[in-house]
């Protein structure tokens, strides 16, 4: 993966307020950050869990499926799902 890579995806919250959240790619791994509503800054989220790794990888799912990220950006999150022992989705299986 080159570096710096930064996606953002939105989330209702139980009230309807949209949560922002995204995914840094810093050459190495992945940080996550959260914009809670009312909040003025980003917040890193210390320990993200399976849920926030399967959320981003829809989300490249998305992109990759519009053609703007390569497949070896799936390839590499699902390597790591499989590493914390996350079933991926069988509808987003690789293709290779």
């Amino acid at each position: 993966m080159t570096k710096n890579q930064i996606h953002e995806w939105h989330e209702r919250t139980d009230d309807g307020k949209r949560r922002y959240l995204r995914g840094y790619w810093n050459s190495r791994d992945w940080a996550f950050s959260v914009l809670e509503p009312g909040a003025e800054d980003w917040f890193r989220i210390a320990e993200p869990g399976v849920e926030l790794y399967l959320a981003l990888r829809d989300v490249l799912w998305r992109k990759y499926q519009r053609r703007r990220v390569p497949f070896k950006f799936i390839e590499g999150l699902d390597a790591l799902l499989a590493k914390m022992g996350a079933d991926v989705p069988k509808a987003y299986e690789s293709e290779s």
